[in-house]
């Protein structure tokens, strides 16, 4: 330590493992804590030890307790080093910029957020990094660095407070204009007649999602029973329509660019609506973080003014 030091302080790495030990109590326990060894915990406390003069640790076969001094020792070392840990966090947070999780499956990760992402970067800031995680059930198979801020997901599945409605669902069937134009004389008829044809669906659907019988409730149920041909998620049926595949049932706001694109043409007499809706929800981490519950806000908003994309 340089003599102008106006600051007599111990190595940072005797101090670190002088307070783990001590909260630990024990110095094996504050090896394996820190991935070193034990006798290397030990030289740390000794050289405390005997450059402030005075026994830290009382040694036993069971541990280490503390001394008086080195509960007055500790006093001080612990909340400093915790507030030197605060402040790296923060400096390096503010150098990388803010990071926000958001919880969404694959078919809203692809056809809802991934359309929206820009806009909504550009309004959270470029400092922002906008993170997606995918997975099946919101409250499994979480990856253990990426807990979410805000989730994604229709109300059913929706949990606590906060959430806020992004749109009704409303599907309708969709087709390739090629398959289309084939079938023609099959889909201007009635669709009791529309048993010969091709439908897809997700076979790994939620039961949350509206299927093919929700449908054919409200349109019509072709006779005989027609051929369903599964996939493992929703993209993949919908990408299958678009290759001219047959039918897919296709969601108000999923579909929008397949058919503004003329990859895809809508069927039917337009979309049913079921009173489902799509919402965005702050997880607890998202509630106590300011830039989650800015993102939360902005999911609202950022579809209705960004150019060109004319709602949710």
């Amino acid at each position: 330590m340089p003599k102008s030091s106006p600051y007599r302080i111990p190595p940072t790495a005797a101090l670190i493992a002088f307070e783990c030990a001590a909260r630990t109590g024990s110095f094996a326990g504050a090896a394996k804590e820190l991935g070193t060894s034990q006798p290397a915990i030990s030289r740390h406390i000794a050289n405390l030890e005997e450059k402030n003069g005075a026994k830290l640790f009382e040694r036993s076969r069971t541990g280490v307790k503390l001394t008086e001094a080195g509960r007055r020792f500790h006093t001080g070392v612990a909340p400093a080093l915790g507030m030197i840990d605060k402040a790296t966090s923060e400096i390096a947070e503010a150098s990388s910029g803010e990071r926000v999780v958001i919880a969404c499956s694959n078919p809203v990760s692809h056809y809802v957020l991934r359309p929206r992402h820009n806009a909504l970067r550009e309004a959270l800031g470029e400092r922002t990094q906008i993170q997606t995680v995918i997975f099946h059930r919101y409250s499994q198979n979480l990856p253990l660095d990426s807990v979410p801020d805000v989730v994604l997901d229709w109300e059913a599945t929706i949990r606590g407070e906060g959430a806020v409605v992004l749109f009704a669902e409303a599907v309708r069937p969709v087709c390739a204009p090629e398959y289309a134009a084939t079938h023609s004389d099959t889909l201007n008829g009635p669709v009791s007649g529309w048993s010969g044809l091709s439908f897809l669906e997700p076979g790994s659907a939620s039961e949350n999602w509206a299927s093919w019988e929700h449908w054919f409730q409200a349109a019509g149920r072709p006779e005989p029973s027609p051929r369903f041909v599964s996939f493992d998620n929703y993209v993949y049926s919908l990408e299958a329509a678009v290759e001219g595949q047959g039918i897919a049932l296709g969601w108000k706001n999923f579909v929008d660019q397949h058919l503004e694109t003329g990859a895809l043409v809508a069927l039917g007499d337009g979309y049913i609506e079921r009173d489902n809706h799509f919402c965005a929800a702050l997880t607890d981490q998202g509630r106590v973080r300011p830039i989650a519950r800015l993102c939360l806000s902005l999911l609202e908003l950022v579809p209705k003014v960004a150019g060109g994309l004319k709602t949710w």
